[in-house]
């Protein structure tokens, strides 16, 4: 072997050999389902990908009008894919640059017929020759229902959050009204026990005085008598709170008072308590009975009604004015109605004025109660099977109306 010469340039490397490659070959190999048609939108070729994203075999399509091929789902109202893919050829043709489309949902023919549902993001570019006419439209997809699903549940995920968002904020909201609820009646039980223990010791002090009294000066018959009767009516008062609060409890807690009833005129027996009304308040009140009206009542309970309401007007009503109590025959029923004039009383306060311990605004300063009379009202009137409402305004005044079914409660 002849050694080569140091002073002789290297020999040259071979060139490499330019293959063309096989276009065909690798439109059918893409990853990307592709699909050509002619301008009259006649499928010419497609690639494998598209024929397994479509459940589709190419001597099948090859040559077909791509909208008969592939038509919009029948069972799908909404479904407007082949106008949408139809409006994107005409403006690749009419413009002749590429095309994006939004994502759209076409669903596509399975092999036993039905149709499934598919989103996808087309995009249609134009095919042009060597002197420019355009020959072809390139439509490519890309199957983007996962995503759109993910989407989906994601949205699902976001509402649900956003619902049981909305959820606890409600739930907060209740358990701050609830709170300030809690406070509130907190607050007036302190105050309905300091008014309690304030107003009991008057009649027990009064009661413990004159038995003191009566235990020095006894001896004479005359002291012992008006002693022994100022005991029994401090101890009777003492007896009446009690007796409104438990009744009071009893209706807060939905349990009806417990009633013995008799025949009773109610004319009658409104007389008789507005004669016992007389003797603390004067002569206010105006009694309006046109005729007798006789049903099966407690006599106790309505006189104990009667005077509440009118006490209630009394205290809330115009200074000096008179309080007009009207006994009227209803449709089946009695009605009871106790009017005052004065200020009305707000729609706000009007919804709670049934409520224990609750007490209108009083309009002088001498008001005094528990805030137990209209509860009181309400329990004896519901207890015979009847109610109570009240009317209230500017021009009119406030007036209180019950009404009383004429036979016995059920």
């Amino acid at each position: 072997m002849k050694p080569s010469d140091p002073g002789s340039p290297p020999d040259k490397p071979a060139e490499p050999v330019q293959v063309e490659p096989d276009f065909r070959q690798l439109f059918h190999a893409a990853p990307a389902p592709y699909l050509v048609v002619t301008p009259q939108l006649i499928i010419s070729a497609v690639n494998d990908a598209y024929l397994r994203a479509t459940h589709t075999q190419r001597e099948a399509i090859i040559g077909q009008y791509i909208f008969h091929v592939f038509p919009d789902n029948p069972e799908d109202p909404e479904a407007h894919s082949t106008a949408n893919l139809a409006a994107s050829f005409r403006r690749v043709l009419q413009y002749r640059v590429a095309d994006t489309m939004a994502i759209q949902k076409y669903d596509i023919r399975a092999e036993d017929g039905t149709f499934e549902e598919h989103y996808w993001s087309p995009v249609n570019t134009p095919i042009f020759d060597a002197e420019g006419h355009l020959t072809h439209i390139l439509h490519r997809v890309e199957d983007v229902t996962h995503i759109v699903a993910d989407r989906c549940r994601l949205k699902a995920v976001e509402s649900r959050i956003d619902e049981q968002s909305l959820e606890i904020q409600l739930a907060n909201t209740r358990l701050q009204e609830a709170k300030a609820e809690l406070e509130h009646e907190r607050d007036l039980r302190e105050l309905f026990v300091l008014k309690l223990t304030h107003d009991l010791r008057t009649p027990l002090a009064s009661a413990k005085m004159a038995l003191e009294l009566l235990f020095r000066k006894g001896s004479d018959p005359d002291n012992a008598h008006r002693l022994s009767a100022s005991v029994a009516s401090s101890l009777d008062r003492c007896y009446r709170m009690v007796d409104d609060l438990l009744d009071a409890n009893r209706i807060r807690s939905g349990k009806k008072l417990l009633i013995d009833t008799e025949p009773l005129e109610l004319a009658r027996l409104t007389a008789d308590a507005l004669t016992e009304l007389m003797t603390l308040f004067g002569d206010r009140f105006v009694l309006v009975a046109p005729a007798l009206i006789e049903g099966r009542w407690s006599r106790i309970q309505l006189q104990r009604m009667i005077e509440n309401l009118c006490i209630n007007a009394i205290k809330y009503g115009a200074e000096g004015r008179p309080v007009r109590v009207s006994v009227l025959q209803g449709d089946g029923t009695a009605l009871l109605k106790v009017h005052n004039e004065g200020p009305p009383i707000p729609a706000q306060v009007q919804a709670s004025l049934f409520e224990p311990y609750h007490r209108g605004p009083a309009q002088r300063t001498d008001a005094q109660g528990w805030g137990l009379g209209l509860t009181i009202v309400k329990g004896v009137a519901e207890a015979h099977g009847g109610e109570v409402r009240v009317v209230s305004s500017e021009q009119d005044g406030t007036t209180f109306q019950v009404s009383l079914p004429l036979g016995p409660p059920e």
